[in-house]
């Protein structure tokens, strides 16, 4: 990771406030969070850093983070040393966020078999080299020994998709890439670490960036769709595993 402190974006002046101030910091934070722009255990910017990117009062980002907080997604910690920290959630709080949401995360399976498969096949006859190069060296990087740790490896994943999507050439599928990666964050924190998983995600990797450095469209669009059923097999598994069955994913 950079030494940079990453900065948050989304929050135009011209945006229309159609919720308290508070809450779209809180939104945005937690949006950064889920996009793993921010790791567990990485402090967040200081509230004046906040208040400069987002454009917003002292008030509204403490009570932001105060949001955070009392929803554990961050620790607000004292001192000389203190500041925001993620949070690594705990597997209560991850059910918890996930109770009641099982029709949505079907139809969020659904939604993301529909888009991404589009977005690799657009992506592999528009993508250019500055694109696939970044592609190469994330991949270079997830194929390292030892393994990178599970919150950067998920960080990679996200960068992948988004260059995929970035590749498109198309915004709204742009904005739809990272609008379910946001949704679908909850599920992935439930996935305990598995080599096996592991492997199967940098092996779909690779064969994505292959078809796209060949422009393979069908290809593209194939191994996308493995990777992505791979994943809502593995969170429709977990959950199962804790007695939530009512989602399921294909044909029914």
């Amino acid at each position: 990771m950079s030494d940079q402190t990453p900065e948050l974006s989304g929050l135009s002046t011209g945006q229309p406030l159609r919720y308290r101030l508070g809450e779209q910091v809180a939104d945005l934070i937690l949006t950064a969070i889920r996009l793993h722009e921010f790791m567990p255990g990485a402090r967040l910017p200081s509230e004046m850093e906040l208040c400069a990117q987002l454009g917003v009062n002292r008030m509204a980002v403490r009570e932001g983070l105060r949001w955070l907080e009392d929803h554990k997604y961050i620790r607000m910690q004292r001192g000389r040393y203190g500041g925001a920290f993620v949070l690594d959630p705990e597997l209560d709080v991850v059910m918890d966020r996930l109770s009641g949401r099982a029709a949505d995360l079907r139809e969020l399976f659904e939604y993301r078999t529909a888009v991404e498969p589009l977005v690799a096949a657009l992506a592999a006859e528009r993508i250019n080299e500055s694109e696939l190069s970044r592609l190469n060296l994330l991949h270079k990087e997830e194929l390292q020994e030892p393994s990178v740790i599970r919150g950067r490896f998920r960080a990679i994943d996200v960068a992948i998709h988004q260059i995929i999507a970035e590749a498109s050439r198309n915004a709204y599928l742009v904005d739809a890439v990272q609008d379910i990666r946001v949704k679908l964050a909850p599920g992935l924190d439930l996935l305990e670490p598995s080599n096996d998983r592991r492997i199967q995600s940098i092996e779909c990797h690779g064969k994505l960036i292959d078809c796209l450095s060949v422009q393979d469209a069908p290809g593209a669009s194939a191994f996308m769709r493995a990777h992505i059923d791979a994943t809502a097999r593995a969170v429709v598994t977990a959950l199962a595993a804790r007695g939530i069955e009512e989602v399921q994913v294909g044909p029914r």
